[in-house]
């Protein structure tokens, strides 16, 4: 059973209060089953690059501004080709370099981050799964 931590919005001037739920877990790396779920179970899987990072104190959320080179999925028209993905702000994200495969939900019209591995890490996992013959949750497009 997962934990999760609850984390409630301040109010703003720009935004309304709101409670955003995210699992215990949103912190650690996925493992490759978990990648490979996430692909299929996310509300949205952004091949893309990080242009940015900052760090709202007030709200203790981290926002990470995205260049997507391709939407893979979204349930919400939510992204453009210059996004922004949230995380709650004790995961310590930074900017790195490289492709990345952004996954993860749609809350109150935002994106929030689940995983985020490296597009080469996912693509690796994604391989050896058909090379071992097991059977994908769904078939993810990486081309």
């Amino acid at each position: 059973m997962l934990g999760y931590i609850c984390q409630m919005g301040l109010i703003t001037r720009h935004r309304l209060q709101a409670h955003v739920c995210v699992p215990a877990s949103a912190c650690r790396p996925c493992s490759d089953a978990e990648l490979l779920l996430a692909a299929c179970t996310s509300d949205f899987v952004i091949h893309g690059t990080i242009h940015g990072v900052t760090h709202d104190t007030e709200l203790q959320e981290s926002i990470i501004t995205v260049v997507a080179a391709r939407v893979l999925l979204q349930t919400l028209p939510l992204f453009q080709r210059l996004t922004s993905i949230r995380t709650p702000l004790h995961c310590g994200v930074h900017p790195g370099p490289g492709t990345f495969l952004f996954m993860g939900w749609s809350r109150f019209g935002e994106a929030w981050l689940g995983c985020a591995p490296r597009f080469q890490e996912f693509r690796c996992a994604y391989e050896a799964t058909h090379t071992a013959h097991h059977r994908h949750p769904c078939e993810v497009v990486l081309h």
